[in-house]
């Protein structure tokens, strides 16, 4: 082998071995942040350096020349691109290039690009681009470094000939700057990329990185943007990987997109500047991250980072613009904490569909203190200028201040990684104050509705308290529209009330709702009677497959004085009571006291309409007088299960036993429909609560005591005696006759209340009572004009009755207590 063919060999088994040698492998450690500002600018290209002609028809130029640091080492990347002009193909195999600093170090080098021997092969007219880089001194700057270009020339001792050198001038730089746009090749692709400002917010023990990109494709085929890794640079060569909000993401010819990058960063960094480093990975087996492009990044104003008071946060979601805001707060104090309760609203901006974004919910007080919400969950999709509302609540030591309070939103963390960045965060406004009938607006796929709670109400029940709250839901769309299948989750200063523990009731039975059509139901649940509270905050949630999976509405009603409607006798404002198929009204019609040993008997009549069109039974009742002092005292109702028909009425009593001291007029009755396992009953059906109360006055007692002879007026009854006297029989007994008339005007379907009287002879202090019972039954009176009536009186002691007069009082009883209707004293002869 000659010398010649022998160097030649060495020389090209060299060039070989620095072709196939492994490609760096990167390693950098992960993190993640929030925000965005779009930036606005030209196209940034790095200043061009000189050229190196190879022949007369081609040259060399370096495109890029950046620094990767890693592990402690510094490695330079520069990008060549050599042009062929000329006629013939250019073999780079007969070229080669080291690199050399100003301090007198000479670098070996690798190449990527130009692995395969045919990829040293220049064709005439065409242009080949490709990487040549190593590992040089840590200290050194690009304007240390310059590349020189050798041809092997076996003419010249060292067979090296130098065709020429780039000097990087001290000026050049590869950073993009603040707010320009940057082409990045992908193959023949080019996407134009724009770095915003960096948002940097402290949470926890670390600080949260957020920054957005928009990329635009300007080729003809779609591009991978997520084929890059996005790293942010510290000034100090620290790399923190960025995270993309978005993954497997395309962009098509001609489109702009944008994507949030997140990174969690240690707190002790101090003061640092920034930069986006992006990075391409080749190789299959093994992995070797190439320098593309960097950006620097201005550091948002933290005041910037925050979304104020009553204002919304545009997130990015699947590429579309969720708007984002709190609608509504709601705080409720006890003893021990303050509970803050936020709804938060999305309204999808953008034009297509996408699924609701599955995030976590904290509350940092201004002392940057957190805690976490309650688990929430919002499920399905978000369509185009549709929102969805979260209702969640924190709880905070009663001695935080609940002044400047934050809403931070975040991701939630995937398995074993911590990738639960910081989204968004919120300055909470003051809370919302209490107002009574409060309406929201909610849409879902079936259509529009206005939703209201109003007409809270609370009610005695043994040792608890029942709360009840009207719902009512108004079709505001164009066309017929289902009723949404809700449930109900309160609040009362604080205690939550789950709505497993909540009734809803139907006031009617609306599958769907015309438009301006409106359906109530009733909230209804039990409390303990010594509960206190001044509000009530009601959520309602849509429910879709048996799950809540919207929330429709927060309201905030009064609790404190809640009001119920009152009807006094006489008005023509009934008591309307309503229920699936039932229509009916009450009304007061007279009330009476009656006198007991122990306590007194209050029983008030009244009538009870069915005001429906179809035949039915009346809705069951539970009812409780109510003193002047806030006594409740549980009554009797005398029902019926018989269906009544359309406009037929019943008359029916109720009673109770109340102290001796109570006088009726300081009474009103408290009457409701009554409810069993959160349906309606109907008759003498037994109820476990009531809704839809009422106050009945019960009007003037009737004191008046008739004489002989009048009239006596108990509804429906009109009674009057007309003649008595009392003699001795023949078994030596006094024999008491009376005549009498007794008519009945009965309007009434039912009677339901017994009219029984007590006629009562005394004679010199002695007293013998018989009980009548006015219509039918046992020892009644019948219904007619001059009947005669006797009883015997076996008493021996009331003998002289017949001789010497006696007096006669007549009472009314009921369940043993009485009260006087005449009193009247008769002579030996009787009395016409």
């Amino acid at each position: 082998m000659t010398h010649k063919r022998w160097a030649a060999a060495v020389l090209s088994m060299t060039m070989v071995m620095a072709f196939s040698q492994p490609l760096w492998q990167d390693r950098v450690e992960a993190a993640s942040s929030s925000s965005s500002v779009q930036a606005q600018s030209s196209l940034f290209k790095p200043e061009a350096l000189k050229t190196v002609r190879i022949n007369a028809q081609s040259y060399l130029e370096v495109n890029d020349v950046q620094f990767y640091h890693v592990d402690g080492e510094k490695i330079v990347y520069y990008t060549v691109t050599v042009h062929n002009s000329g006629k013939q193909s250019l073999n780079l195999m007969d070229y080669w290039f080291s690199i050399k600093s100003n301090t007198g170090e000479k670098y070996s080098i690798q190449l990527m690009g130009l692995q395969e021997k045919k990829d040293n092969l220049i064709t005439a007219n065409t242009v080949k681009t490709f990487k040549i880089y190593t590992k040089v001194n840590p200290k050194l700057n690009l304007s240390n470094l310059s590349l020189h270009v050798i041809k092997w020339d076996f003419s010249v001792p060292g067979f090296e000939r130098s065709i020429g050198s780039i000097s990087i001038p001290a000026t050049y730089s590869n950073v993009t700057p603040i707010g320009k746009d940057r082409s990045i090749k992908q193959g023949e692709n080019t996407v134009v990329a724009t770095a915003s400002a960096l948002q940097l917010v402290k949470s926890g023990n670390a600080t949260e990185a957020m920054v957005s990109m928009y990329f635009k494709n300007t080729s003809n085929s779609s591009i991978k943007i997520d084929s890059y890794k996005y790293y942010l640079r510290t000034n100090t060569n620290r790399y923190y990987t960025l995270d993309p909000d978005q993954l497997n993401l395309s962009v098509l010819p001609g489109e702009k997109v944008k994507v949030n990058f997140y990174a969690k960063l240690p707190d002790d960094l101090g003061k640092q500047t920034y930069q986006i480093f992006v990075t391409e990975e080749t190789g299959t087996e093994k992995k070797t991250a190439l320098p593309v492009a960097s950006y620097a990044l201005m550091i948002r104003d933290s005041s910037k980072s925050i979304t104020r008071a009553n204002q919304s946060y545009s997130l990015n979601i699947d590429n579309q613009a969720i708007e984002s805001k709190i609608t509504n707060t709601m705080v409720d104090s006890t003893a021990e904490y303050h509970n803050v309760t936020l709804t938060y609203q999305l309204t999808n901006k953008g034009k297509k569909a996408v699924a609701v974004p599955k995030h976590s919910y904290e509350l940092v007080t201004d002392k940057q203190i957190s805690y976490p919400f309650e688990k929430v969950e919002l499920t399905g999709e978000l369509l185009p200028g549709i929102s969805k509302e979260i209702t969640m609540t924190a709880s905070l030591p009663v001695d935080s201040n609940i002044k400047n309070l934050k809403l931070i939103t975040k991701r939630i963390a995937e398995e074993n990684k911590k990738n639960d960045y910081l989204l968004a965060q919120y300055l909470v406004p003051e809370k919302t104050g209490v107002t009574e009938g409060t309406t929201t607006r909610y849409v879902n796929k079936q259509g529009a509705y206005e939703v209201t709670v109003e007409n809270f109400e609370r009610l005695p029940w043994d040792t608890q308290d029942i709360i009840n709250a009207t719902i009512t839901v108004k079709n505001i769309g164009k066309e017929t529209q289902p009723m949404p299948k809700m449930n109900a989750t309160a609040w009362l200063n604080g205690v939550k009330v789950d709505a497993k523990d909540i009734q809803l009731l139907p006031v009617e039975e609306a599958i769907a709702l015309k438009p301006g059509d409106t359906a109530k139901l009733i909230a209804t649940s039990k409390v303990s009677s010594q509960s206190k509270f001044d509000s009530a905050r009601i959520q309602l949630s849509e429910i879709i497959n048996e799950k809540p999976v919207n929330t429709i509405g927060n309201f905030m009603v009064a609790a404190e004085n809640a009001n119920l409607p009152i009807y006094t006798p006489g008005s023509t404002a009934k008591y309307a009571l309503k229920q699936p198929g039932v229509d009916a009204e009450m009304g007061v019609l007279e009330s009476g006291t009656y006198e007991g040993v122990n306590n007194n008997v209050v029983r008030t009549l009244l009538l009870y309409r069915n005001s429906g069109q179809r035949y039915a039974k009346l809705p069951a009742l539970k009812a409780y007088y109510k003193t002047s002092t806030g006594i409740y005292i549980p009554a009797k109702v005398t029902l019926s299960d018989k269906e009544l028909s359309p406009q037929g009425a019943n008359l029916i009593a109720i009673s109770a036993d109340v102290p001796k001291n109570i006088k009726k007029q300081d009474l009103q009755i408290i009457v409701g429909q009554g409810i069993t396992g959160g349906k309606y009953v109907s008759g003498t059906e037994k109820a476990e609560s009531f809704v839809n109360a009422a106050i009945l006055a019960l009007g003037q007692d009737d004191t008046k005591v008739t004489t002989l002879f009048e009239p006596m007026e108990l509804r429906p009854f009109t009674f009057k005696i007309n003649s008595v006297n009392a003699r001795t029989n023949d078994n030596d007994n006094v024999q008491f006759n009376f005549n009498y008339t007794l008519s009945e005007y009965s309007p009434f379907q039912e009677r339901l209340a017994d009219r029984k009287i007590v006629v009562q002879v005394e004679y010199y202090g002695k007293k013998f009572d018989k009980v009548f019972q006015l219509g039918s039954g046992t020892d009644s009176l019948a219904v007619g004009e001059k009947i005669s009536q006797s009883f015997n009186i076996t008493d021996p002691a009331m003998k002289g009755v017949g001789n010497t007069g006696f007096r006669l009082n007549l009472y009314e009883e009921v369940d043993g207590a009485r009260k006087l209707l005449m009193n009247h004293f008769v002579g030996n002869f009787g009395s016409e």
